[in-house]
């Protein structure tokens, strides 16, 4: 056994049996063997996978797909039917809201009864109440019942409890999806910092840019079924295929080399990491349209590959469809390496009117950018749908079907992903004029 691996599930299977009536579940405990008096549902389906110590892992997949089930088998409040489930180390879970915490207890009272079902003594509870308390921030609420408390008061007490106790294994599935977004944004920093300290992590969500932002692997659930995983910008671009294609789509697979990711902004910001991305371009649609060609030029036209931040550029693509198209809209979404959206628009959103499309007529799509963007690696998507009673209808998108690599103006240096061309001044003060 590979002394990393944290958590180890070997074909694991959950299996509900449905009664229609109280009185087929009375027959059946009675007439064992004789006859089935149940209908049974899979929720999940010989699932097997590993998880390394320090990786945070996202679980993506349609609500029924077996993602909640398989983290409360992982948690250890739920049984699986068959297989085998071993977990190394201590588990705090945010599972489904109002999972833990009995609602009748205050929250103080409540905090005490999570550390001893997690096996930590009141005297070390108490020493680590200030801190839950103060990371909560429920004022005096931490001493009323927890069923008087809003869903966002429950989670910020429930994740300031799953923190305390310094896990090995930290599972959120949804919880953090009904917090304020300060909150969130608290919590996910936490959660970056408990990353960087080796703890592993289980991550649902429905929050893609979550997905590809923070995590290293990805597992993609359909029907009880873990149909892929791997690094999270393929596994999302996979799921958001079953998402909105539909069953006649057509998926194509191209792949394609990156390197590099956006952040330092440096004259040796490109040289500093140069490292290979297993990028790939993901195309679907329903067949009736086609994004022939697709193009980053200068204003004069000339393609580029190579540019430097705050260029303007023109982001074009050629399209053709083989039937009418009433309300078609183009896009375009830029990427870093990572998978972090960086910006995203289209005609619909630009409040362009809507022009009918005709049959084999090519169209010429046209956005123009000031690149104003971190030295880096960038991918551009493009999209080209249409519009029906308030659905999106893909006709065709590609995605990461360009990539562009953004180099630093001048010796300027910073950080993050945007460039806002700061212009900084300092002045001396007289103490009379310092405000107070």
């Amino acid at each position: 056994m590979d002394s990393n691996v944290t958590i180890k599930i070997d074909n694991v299977s959950k299996t509900y049996k449905i009664y229609n009536n109280p009185q087929d579940r009375l027959m059946q405990s009675l007439l064992r063997g004789k006859r089935q008096y149940y209908k049974e549902f899979k929720a999940l389906k010989h699932i097997s996978f590993e998880v390394r110590k320090g990786e945070t892992v996202g679980i993506i997949g349609r609500n029924g797909s077996g993602k909640s089930t398989l983290l409360q088998i992982i948690a250890g409040t739920l049984q699986a039917t068959e297989g085998t489930v071993k977990v190394y180390g201590r588990v705090a879970a945010l599972l489904e809201l109002g999972s833990g915490f009995n609602p009748d207890f205050t929250g103080r009272e409540n905090v005490f009864l999570n550390g001893a079902i997690l096996g930590i003594s009141k005297e070390e509870m108490s020493k680590r109440f200030d801190d839950i308390v103060s990371f909560a921030d429920i004022g005096d609420y931490i001493d009323q019942p927890v069923k008087t408390y809003s869903s966002g008061m429950y989670v910020r007490l429930a994740f300031a409890v799953a923190i305390s106790v310094e896990p090995d294994i930290l599972i959120v599935d949804e919880a953090l999806a009904v917090g304020d977004g300060r909150f969130q944004l608290k919590c996910f920093e936490r959660i970056k910092t408990m990353k960087e300290a080796g703890t592993t992590i289980l991550l649902v969500t429905h929050d893609l840019q979550s997905i590809r932002q923070f995590c290293d692997e990805c597992l993609l659930f359909d029907k009880g079924v873990l149909l892929d995983q791997g690094k999270p910008n393929d596994i999302v671009n996979k799921y958001t295929k079953i998402l909105f294609s539909s069953p006649d789509s057509e998926l194509l697979e191209h792949n394609e080399l990156s390197e590099d990711t956006a952040g330092f902004q440096g004259a040796n910001a490109i040289d500093n990491d140069q490292r290979i991305a297993d990028a790939k371009e993901y195309r679907y649609g329903n067949g009736q349209g086609s994004i022939n060609y697709v193009d980053i030029t200068d204003l004069e036209g000339n393609s580029l590959e190579i540019l430097t931040t705050c260029d303007e550029v023109r982001i074009s693509m050629e399209v053709t469809s083989s039937k009418e198209v009433l309300k078609p809209i183009y896009a375009i979404t830029i990427k870093s390496v990572k998978g972090l959206e960086v910006y995203g628009t289209n005609t619909y959103f630009q409040n362009m009117p809507f022009e009918v499309l005709k049959p084999n007529q090519p169209i010429h799509i046209e956005f123009k950018h000031k690149m104003s963007l971190a030295p880096g690696t960038y991918f551009i998507s493009f999209g080209f749908v249409e519009l029906i009673n308030d659905e999106i209808v893909p006709l065709d998108r590609r995605y990461d079907a360009k990539e562009i690599k953004i180099l630093p103006q001048g010796t300027d240096r910073s950080f993050g992903i945007a460039n806002l061309n700061s212009q900084i001044s300092v002045n001396y003060l007289l103490k009379t004029e310092m405000k107070k």
